[in-house]
């Protein structure tokens, strides 16, 4: 919105301050001034509309001028009044409840333009030179001209501002969709009339009709004095905060530390309503840059508590473990408790179907279904659930479930994942080895959960015929399920430092041939273990087939080495290589 500096001081007289001066008094405590050109002997303020979005009143030459009377302590030149002409009807082409808060018609016989309105138009970038448009940039009450007759009519409408977003995007509808007073019609008419019958005296207004659908009610607000304070950070003397909400066209009056404030009606479209909307003015007119500013007080302490461990399991999976969470009914159906081999004991009294009357002893039932239900659009998928399981009595459980076409790397990731509760979760000594009991297991690749030497969960594929009565018709299924009531976390986690080297690493692969009774700890810990330079090792790959002997595997990985004082020669890489090949020969792999 342009702004122009001339037509400002026939409201406000305004001090001989630079533009700058002014441009910046009025961004630090009113609307954003983005900057200013000189035009035709005259300085037009351009200032950011989002900065007006809440301040329907600023969005003409009065309201500014009317903030800068607040702001440098200034009288304002009030609105000419003139007397109306007599009620007449007829004159509105429309008055519509659903579009209109109200209509005000004038008629009048002949229009003319001052010179000087156009003037001011056309610096400000307004091409029309109508005085209807002098007026909206005026006291920002877009109005409408329309011919009746022999005569003229000025016609001010005040639109609902939802209403007012449908239309299209002009001057006149991006004032009345802030959300207009009904009030300020009456201003944009006497303004209109007293221009009118300044440039031509035989102008004459003929009549009037004026419909009222839903007038602007003055908002009231109250506010203790207290909460003024405390909100700013400082207390302002009660003349001061009179002084400055009677200037801001408010009425105020305190009474035993209560302020009483009943808003203007151009500020009670919505901007003043709350007690913190008091506050605001009245820190924005003091000055936010002249409040006091305390430092914060930082308290280091270390947190009581942990966080719960089904919440630890839950942010664990979600955030690092990529796995999307569900949450299932406490009742699982009877042909997939059936097909898991799992016992329910507790049934409830009015189940919402007659085969899902028991409730859930594990989470796998529940977690096939979902399965069941996700493989219609996705192929490769991941899920979990932490809730109450019903078994001999109530135990939080957590279960993972991993869908997919691989059944091997299915496998692996859901140990990949147990893993990974046990290190960001902080367990106790977990175990995946021996023979799980649930029945849902693949022999084919099943790990019993011990912690602390104590059955907690399995881990393995699901078998073939329990993923059809599931109604899983491809693919293949892991799932991991934990009794967290059975887990034990660590009181306490050792941090340590690990500085980034500023050497550079050098790595190397390695294919070793290893029986299947082999684990892939047992290699990397050799690797890991075998040499001072070993930084990491890493698992790439596994093949099976031809020229493999049965029962073993091809096992390829990548060792890491960093050096510790010096850039790394080639003899020795080769002597650390050396050495990692003998650890993982006597570890039970050979190189092939």
């Amino acid at each position: 919105m342009k702004i122009s500096l001339e037509w400002l001081t026939d409201y406000v007289p305004l001090p001989r301050y630079s533009p700058d001066r002014l441009a910046h008094d009025l961004t630090l405590k009113t609307v954003e001034v983005e900057g200013y050109d000189k035009v035709e002997g005259d300085v037009v303020f351009e200032i950011d509309n989002k900065s007006l979005t809440n301040r329907p009143d600023l969005w003409g030459h009065y309201g500014i001028a009317r903030e800068f009377s607040v702001l440098y302590g200034l009288p304002l030149t009030p609105l000419p009044r003139v007397p109306r002409p007599p009620r007449t009807t007829g004159l509105i082409r429309s008055a519509d409840p659903e579009w209109h808060q109200r209509i005000l018609a004038i008629q009048y016989t002949v229009d003319s333009s001052p010179a000087f309105v156009r003037d001011r138009l056309r610096r400000i970038g307004e091409p029309s030179g109508s005085l209807s448009a002098y007026v909206m940039y005026a006291v920002g009450q877009p109005s409408d001209v329309h011919p009746a007759d022999s005569s003229l009519v000025l016609e001010i409408p005040t639109l609902i501002p939802s209403q007012a977003r449908r239309s299209a995007r002009t001057e006149a509808s991006v004032r009345q969709e802030k959300g207009l007073d009904t009030q300020r019609a009456d201003q944009a008419a006497d303004l209109f009339l007293h221009l009118l019958t300044e440039a031509d005296p035989s102008a004459v207004a003929i009549g009037q009709e004026d419909i009222v659908l839903a007038a602007t009610h003055c908002a009231e607000i109250e506010v203790g004095l207290a909460e003024i304070e405390r909100r700013i950070g400082l207390r302002l003397p009660e003349a001061e905060i009179l002084h400055t909400l009677r200037a801001l066209g408010c009425t105020a009056e305190i009474t035993d530390d209560l302020l009483r404030v009943v808003a203007p009606s151009w500020r009670s479209t919505g901007d003043l309503s709350l007690p913190v909307d008091i506050v605001e003015e009245l820190a924005r007119i003091h000055g936010f840059d002249t409040l006091p500013a305390r430092r914060p007080v930082v308290e280091l302490a270390p947190r009581p508590n942990r966080l719960p461990l089904a919440r630890q399991v839950r942010e664990t999976l979600a955030a690092r473990g990529g796995v999307t969470e569900v949450l299932t009914y406490p009742w699982s159906a009877d042909h997939l408790l059936t097909a898991c081999g799992l016992d329910a004991t507790l049934a409830i009294d009015h189940p919402p179907a007659p085969d899902r009357a028991q409730l859930r002893p594990s989470l796998i039932p529940n977690l096939l279904e979902a399965s069941a239900a996700n493989l219609r659009y996705y192929n490769e998928f991941s899920l979990f659930e932490v809730g109450t399981v019903f078994a001999a009595a109530e135990r939080t459980s957590a279960g993972i479930l991993l869908a997919g076409p691989d059944g091997v790397a299915l496998f692996r990731r859901a140990k990949g994942l147990a893993e990974l509760l046990r290190r960001h979760c902080h367990l106790t000594a977990l175990d995946l080895s021996g023979t799980p009991g649930p029945a849902w297991t693949d022999e084919s690749a099943r790990l019993a959960i011990h912690a602390d030497g104590r059955p907690v969960g399995a881990l393995a594929l699901v078998r073939p015929s329990i993923l059809r009565t599931a109604g899983i018709d491809r693919g293949a299924v892991a799932c991991v399920e934990l009794d967290l009531d059975a887990l034990r976390t660590h009181p306490s986690r050792e941090n340590r430092y690990d500085p980034v080297g500023d050497l550079p690493e050098s790595d190397f692969d390695l294919s070793v041939l290893a029986a299947d009774t082999v684990p892939w700890t047992q290699v990397a810990d050799a690797a890991a273990q075998a040499h001072p330079l070993v930084r990491r090792v890493a698992y790439v790959g596994e093949y099976r087939g031809s020229p493999i002997p049965p029962e073993h595997r091809s096992l390829t990985l990548r060792v890491t080495l960093r050096p510790h004082s010096a850039t790394l020669t080639t003899g020795e890489i080769a002597a650390a290589r050396s050495e990692v090949l003998a650890a993982l020969e006597r570890a039970g792999a050979r190189l092939r």
